[in-house]
Order: C-alpha cells, then structure tokens, then sequence
C-alpha cells in the first residue's frame, strides 16, 4: 500500500488547516487563542505542520499546544526568531496528535512579534463509540 500524501490525510478526514497575520500590539499571553478548535470530545486534532513568518522580530515567543490540564507542546518559537520565513514544526503526513477533544491554543510571552503563521492539520473521529450509545434499557 502507498503512503498517504500529507493532501491525502486532509482530503480524507476534516482539514482544519489555518492560516492567521498576527500584529505587536496583539496580546494573547494570558489565555492563550483558541486557534484550531476541535469539533467535539470524540475527535482528535492532528498537527502536520506549522510555519512562522516574522516581519517585526521581538524577544517574545509563540507556543502551540492543546489546551489540556496538562498540554501537549507541538512547537516553540525562539525567543527573538529572526525575520523571515520559520518551518517550526513538521509531523509529517499522519501529523502529531493533540490529546483528544482538546484545541490547539497558541500563547505568547510577550507582545511584540508581528507577522503571519499557517498551521496545517485535520481531525478525525478517535473516541471508541459504544453501537447502543445513546439506547436507553429496554
């Protein structure tokens, strides 16, 4: 059997891909942003990859992971990255898994960074579903 192009996994689930121009002035530092939301409990995000371009360089950096009590990290940015175009992160064509039913949450240290990122990904059911979920006892 041929391997699956990274298209093809997206084709075949939900893609989810996103692309987002964030400014210096923004501030996601506290919370974090809900950037990839996932339909529901019984789906898993998977990450395949995530590219930075910075036009305005800073000493702050983005994080990406899920918003669990104790969140998967996906990437990192370095603090003060450099101008120009970053390849953070590459899970190939299955992608990295986010803990299932969470939303991949981007956070920064600091305002300051400016430029635009484009995360590639999808989801897909993963939660084992019971055939009489939702039947009531007869």
């Amino acid at each position: 059997m041929a391997s699956r192009s990274a298209e093809d996994m997206r084709a075949q689930f939900e893609d989810l891909s996103k692309g987002k121009t964030f400014l210096a002035a923004d501030d996601f530092t506290s919370t974090g942003v809900d950037f990839l939301a996932v339909r529901n409990s019984s789906y898993t995000i998977f990450v395949q990859s995530i590219s930075v371009n910075v036009s305005t360089d800073n000493a702050a950096t983005l994080t990406f992971k899920d918003d669990a009590s104790t969140p998967v990290v996906i990437a990192q940015t370095k603090a003060s990255p450099g101008l120009g175009l970053l390849e953070m992160f590459n899970g190939g064509a299955e992608g990295v898994p986010l803990t299932e039913g969470k939303n991949l949450d981007i956070t920064a240290s600091g305002a300051g960074l400016e430029g635009s990122l484009m995360v590639e990904a999808y989801q897909r059911l993963t939660a084992v579903i019971a055939s009489n979920a939702g039947a009531s006892s007869q």
